[in-house]
């Protein structure tokens, strides 16, 4: 027997312990302890007896299962459930289109055509690139560089961080926790602990970039701004958040000698690896304005086709049609009258996203965000903490969780308890970074007071006088 993505490999008396990260679009990791007995057949006829009662039970099981499998419409309500926001986003444009609120023209104003193609790339970029085998290699490396539990939840927690600042917090959730899981197979590893902490750092070290998550992605795009600035307005909000991570993990439990993990990572593919890099460094390039989205789409079409083939068609895709409705909706919002909801944006993107994700909250408030971009930015990423629907990286590091490692429903509601923990510190967060962007720039623009030099100032002469229009000019015009 062999397991989907993880077993034990006896060879030579050795047990080794496989751990291949699944990619996005399949199913969450299994782990399993499995033990693989081979067994020499034998030439007689009770040997052959038994291995035809084998292959005819298992046959029998197989039409059974066919007979009772579930039908073309449970298919369809399962497919709806699994994208009910993409669903609800369709029905709520189609709404807007057909009352008139939004006419075939505003729509073709509306829709941003380079978001969409470069959220295609991106995906598939990501998926070229776990399946090169050199993702799941580093990950690999940096773990066995530890030996106390501590030094591995802290690297693994910031690593979740740094991945999901590159390549979106869901895709750094299906490298880490497998990892972590396998790290606490082997040690005695608070494994609860650091996968919960893993899903906080998606979450609030992911934000960094653009790339790091969907509602990133769109603001970056609403906002007009550069890749740099989108950056340094992130860094002061994301500094904040590892320090709370760096006390949570010194708090939540004590260190341990951590035992040898030995990994075997999948195979590497060098042109596959070269293929997903091409795709990926389009995708930024995109980012930083140098290029517009065709390349890189193409690029993403291209290469999925070559290393990707049938596999293409299983990459969720789901929030590309999810930001087309989005769109239509939020031109649809620009004709109600929605000022009032925006009057606390920071606070109103927060309350929202509990309750609706923090990427639909991003969306639906972004009519009010014009020249509040920073509220947004900081309410829809500190949203993503606290429920578990507040963010789809907290769905996700959930289920990858319980499928691979542990089903106690104790854990739902500890992943709650400090996700609303670190609902709070980052709330907190967002309001000393935002008062402290508010002075600065005060500061920056505070006029010059005249009335001390007015007050000493001698009695003017016909020269001074004179002499005035030309003291008026600016000496340093370059200073504003």
């Amino acid at each position: 027997m062999q397991a989907d993505s993880e077993g034990l490999i006896r060879r030579s008396g050795v047990e080794r312990r496989t751990a291949v990260g699944v990619h996005p679009a399949g199913p969450p990791l299994q782990l399993e302890r499995t033990c693989c007995e081979r067994r020499s057949c034998d030439d007689n006829e009770d040997g052959k007896k038994k291995s035809d009662t084998f292959h005819e039970k298992t046959s029998d099981e197989i039409c059974s299962n066919s007979k009772t499998s579930p039908s073309y419409t449970a298919d369809v309500l399962a497919f709806a459930k699994r994208h009910w926001l993409t669903f609800a986003a369709g029905v709520l444009a189609a709404a807007f289109v057909a009352s008139g609120r939004v006419s075939p023209g505003a729509i073709a104003r509306a829709i941003d055509v380079d978001l969409l193609l470069v959220l295609f790339a991106l995906l598939t970029a990501i998926e070229i690139l776990r399946g090169s085998g050199y993702v799941d290699l580093a990950v690999a490396k940096t773990l066995a560089q530890f030996h106390s539990t501590r030094g591995l939840a802290l690297v693994l927690v910031l690593l979740s961080g740094v991945l999901a600042s590159l390549i979106t917090n869901d895709v750094a959730l299906f490298i880490v926790i497998p990892f972590t899981i396998v790290a606490g197979t082997f040690a005695d590893f608070d494994v609860e602990h650091a996968a919960i902490l893993e899903i906080v750092a998606c979450n609030l070290i992911g934000c960094l970039t653009p790339l790091g998550n969907p509602q990133n992605l769109f603001i970056f795009h609403r906002s007009g701004w550069r890749a740099e600035h989108f950056i340094a307005v992130m860094t002061p909000f994301v500094i904040w958040s590892i320090a709370g991570l760096l006390a949570a993990l010194f708090l939540l439990g004590r260190s341990r000698p951590l035992r040898t993990i030995e990994v075997d990572p999948p195979p590497r593919k060098i042109a596959t690896a070269a293929g997903g890099a091409i795709c990926f460094v389009l995708v930024l390039l995109e980012i930083a304005r140098v290029v517009n989205a065709w390349p890189a789409a193409i690029a993403a079409l291209i290469a999925g086709a070559i290393f990707l083939r049938t596999r293409l068609f299983a990459i969720d895709y789901s929030i590309v049609p999810l930001f087309f409705f989005a769109f239509i909706v939020v031109e649809g919002m620009r004709t109600m009258n929605i000022q009032r909801v925006g009057s606390n944006l920071y606070v109103t993107s927060i309350a929202l996203s509990q309750v609706i994700s923090n990427v639909p909250a991003a969306i639906l408030l972004s009519p009010v965000a014009s020249g509040r971009w920073r509220e947004l930015l900081y309410g829809v990423n500190t949203g993503g903490c606290g429920t578990i629907i507040a963010s789809l990286a907290n769905l996700l590091g959930w289920r990858i969780y319980v499928r691979g490692w542990n089903r106690d429903p104790r854990f739902f509601w500890r992943l709650t308890l400090l996700n609303f923990a670190f609902l709070a510190w980052a709330g907190i967060g967002g309001v000393v970074v935002s008062a402290n962007f508010d002075r600065e720039r005060r500061e920056i623009h505070r006029p010059v007071s005249n009335s001390a030099t007015l007050q000493r100032s001698p009695r003017p002469t016909r020269a001074s006088i004179q002499a005035a229009p030309s003291a008026l000019l600016p000496t340093n015009p370059s200073s504003d």
